[in-house]
């Protein structure tokens, strides 16, 4: 009887162990499959809008949010965030170095220049919103590797790419910013995550949620409507 036991005991280790290796074989498999997201070369992203999620941690202080996001190329961005109930905490706005942040709960907004944006803290963030979302779009060429480079705001920065798609990017001015989750959208390959980490060790995270490009917007839809609110410089955030 024992040596039947043992045989038992045996043969469930091994299932077990098989079991386990076909699920480290599947994660793998499931990962390298992301990777191969089917885009069109060329294709071009002149507007994007999703449903997002925004998330800050620090040491001492982790906030999230929902709302959506509007960017129309080259420097427009609105994002407007939601409470549990669907009424609009803040609506803000970004055009060329310009942010306005509207609160309407408490019927003020703010405005100024990136300059005035706290240096840390969940709105610090806005001051790289434009590096964050200029994510790039494929190399032709597929390859897996990391260059060295100029971005088009001036810094110099250490860009990543695997399998043809851009997964991070570095400066020391702005700590890293990593690109997870691609998929297709109407031929263009957007990271569904976007994380970034400041120097200061600040994490911010943006997840979309189903993205379209190429959407046209209305005129007014990057225009902050401030209303009878007071406005106070950016400074005044905290």
């Amino acid at each position: 009887m024992s040596c039947i036991r043992e045989y038992m005991l045996l043969k469930i280790l091994h299932l077990i162990l098989l079991l386990s290796l076909s699920v480290l074989l599947s994660g793998c498999l499931t990962a390298r499959q992301t990777a191969e997201v089917n885009y069109v070369n060329g294709t071009v992203v002149d507007t994007l809008s999703s449903n997002v999620s925004l998330q800050y941690a620090s040491s001492d202080r982790h906030i999230s949010g929902s709302g959506y996001i509007m960017y129309r190329q080259p420097d427009q961005i609105r994002v407007v965030i939601l409470s549990p109930f669907g009424s609009v905490l803040q609506d803000v706005y970004v055009s060329g170095d310009r942010v306005t942040v509207i609160d309407p709960g408490n019927g003020v907004a703010f405005s100024g220049s990136y300059a005035e944006l706290p240096v840390k803290g969940d709105f610090s963030g806005w001051r790289h919103i434009h590096w964050l979302i200029d994510f790039d779009q494929p190399e032709r060429s597929r390859v897996s590797a990391t260059i060295e480079r100029v971005n088009r705001f001036g810094q110099s920065e250490t860009a990543v790419i695997e399998n043809g798609l851009f997964t991070s990017k570095t400066t020391a001015e702005g700590g890293t910013v990593r690109y997870a989750r691609y998929t297709a959208v109407q031929g263009a390959a957007l990271p569904l995550e976007i994380v970034y980490e400041t120097a200061a060790k600040e994490v911010f995270t943006i997840t979309l949620d189903e993205p379209e490009i190429n959407v046209p917007f209305a005129v007014t839809a990057f225009t902050p409507n401030v209303g009878k609110h007071p406005v106070y410089p950016l400074s005044r955030l905290r």
